[in-house]
């Protein structure tokens, strides 16, 4: 499960992605095979850039040292440095950030930061302070190039500016860059050698272009980070932040996910009125009401757009031979509750679509027009996937566990 975190702050601060899930479920899955299929037509289009970011290792350990509990157990020692060594000023800055994004606003602290500051450098915490102290010159022009812009929200995030600031400055003066290069940076270096190898083979970006039916940017950034456990983060554009010691595999299904985010027009009122069956059926309503809410996908537009992606992310897989077992994926992910993901995948199989490409958002309405997605047909392809078990664990009649 690849989980995109949406909440009042995305609007606020652009929008974050965070999938933490996933990395765990990647990982049982193994290693990548690099004598695998590649590029189909022997031309390399991918550009793949593997890199570290000192600034970007900042941010995030802020958040963790303010409180997030999902890494308070995977850095224990860190965080205590940074309560020994920073300033009692910085220290109260850390624990206000907290307070504002996790406490009130309820997102993660470290990969919405790290959205917003990933707007302009990061290499080093020089280069963030700078940002800090100048959102509106080095953030904000990049910032307006997203879809997710809003003058307004960008000016109310601008508000917590100065009690950013003091907090990387505080990390500054505490010694943060030689604690850093000498604890850190070799693990990190090695991880931007192992993922660059394992990714550099693989041309996702044509067969992403070619079910999306437009062009996509052929450059895609991985930057390895050491305080980003437990959470993979989609930053600016076709750039994520991974663990330095997580396996290639997860990069790579990272990227063939996140970048088909969204894969249709979220505004389209005619596909609107088409998946207007689907939304009102009581098994799809049991889906985006029963599911455990932490797991995201509390909408059925959500659901549409999460699990179509996931089924075009298999595909690709498929096509370049990284898939994971589409039927122990759709079992188990978040419960079993991407099953709309399944008959997508399913139905572009069976239809053709997933050979021949095109665009997926007019594909998927030509499929509604034409009854391969109606509910009954998205219950029974599912079935075909996961089996009938998991399709009937939703619906009216449900047994809640």
């Amino acid at each position: 499960m690849l989980r995109v975190l949406t909440s009042s702050f995305a609007a606020l601060w652009m929008a974050a992605s965070s999938f933490a899930q996933d990395t765990e479920g990647s990982r049982a899955h193994g290693q990548l095979n690099p004598g695998a299929v590649t590029d189909l037509d022997g031309v390399m289009t991918t550009e793949w850039t593997v890199t570290r970011a000192e600034g970007m290792d900042a941010i995030l350990l802020i958040g963790a040292a303010g409180g997030d509990i999902m890494q308070a157990d995977i850095y224990p020692g860190e965080i205590a440095w940074v309560r020994e060594h920073v300033s009692a000023d910085g220290l109260a800055a850390i624990d206000a950030i907290d307070r504002r994004l996790r406490q009130e606003i309820g997102v993660l602290s470290g990969p919405s930061m790290a959205y917003f500051f990933s707007a302009h450098d990061v290499a080093t915490i020089e280069d963030v302070i700078a940002s800090a102290r100048d959102p509106r010159g080095r953030l904000m022009p990049g910032l307006m190039t997203s879809p997710h812009w809003d003058a307004d929200r960008f000016e109310a995030a601008v508000q917590l500016m100065p009690t950013i600031l003091t907090a990387f400055e505080a990390l500054r003066d505490a010694g943060f860059s030689a604690w850093y290069a000498q604890n850190f940076a070799a693990a990190v270096e090695a991880g931007i050698a192992t993922n660059l190898a394992a990714v550099s083979p693989y041309d996702l970006i044509p067969e992403q272009a070619n079910l999306l039916g437009r062009e996509l940017d052929p450059q895609i950034e991985i930057l390895i980070a050491n305080f980003s456990q437990p959470y993979g983060i989609r930053i600016m554009g076709q750039r994520f932040i991974a663990y330095q010691e997580w396996e290639p595999a997860i990069q790579l299904r990272v990227a063939a996910h996140e970048i088909f985010h969204p894969p249709f027009d979220i505004h389209d009122g005619e596909l609107a009125d088409l998946l207007g069956a689907l939304e009102a059926d009581p098994w799809m309503v049991s889906i985006v009401e029963d599911h455990d809410p932490a797991f995201g996908y509390n909408t059925f537009r959500g659901v549409i757009n999460e699990g179509s992606t996931q089924a075009l992310d298999q595909i690709v897989a498929d096509r370049l031979g990284f898939a994971r077992d589409p039927v122990q994926r759709w079992r188990h992910a978040d419960g079993g509750m991407h099953l709309f993901a399944a008959a997508a995948y399913h139905a572009m199989v069976e239809d053709g679509f997933a050979d021949t490409g095109g665009h997926y958002g007019d594909w998927l309405k030509s499929a509604l027009e034409r009854g391969l997605l109606s509910p009954e047909d998205t219950r029974r392809r599912a079935a075909e996937i996961v089996g009938w078990d998991t399709v009937n664990q939703w619906g009216p009649d449900r047994v809640a566990d």
